[in-house]
C-alpha cells in the first residue's frame, strides 16, 4: 500500500471511545434518515418532471401516449 492509503486505513481503524463511537453512527443514521425524506419527498415530482419530457418526444415523433 501507498503512504498515505495506509495512514487514511489506520485512521479510519482508530481506536474510538463509547461516545465517539456513538455520536458517529447517530451521524449516519441521521444522514440516512434525511436523505431518504429528501428521496420520497421529491422522488414523484422527478417522476412527473420524467414522464412530462418523454410524452414531449412521443408528440414530437407522433406516437401514441398510450
Amino acid at each position: 500500500m501507498n503512504g498515505w492509503m495506509s495512514r487514511g486505513y489506520r485512521w479510519m481503524l482508530r481506536p474510538r471511545s463509547r461516545g465517539q463511537a456513538m455520536t458517529e453512527f447517530t451521524m449516519l443514521l441521521m444522514a440516512l434518515l434525511i436523505g431518504t425524506g429528501a428521496i420520497t419527498t421529491f422522488a414523484p415530482e422527478m417522476f412527473a418532471a420524467l414522464t412530462i419530457y418523454i410524452r414531449g418526444f412521443y408528440c414530437v415523433l407522433g406516437y401514441p401516449f398510450g
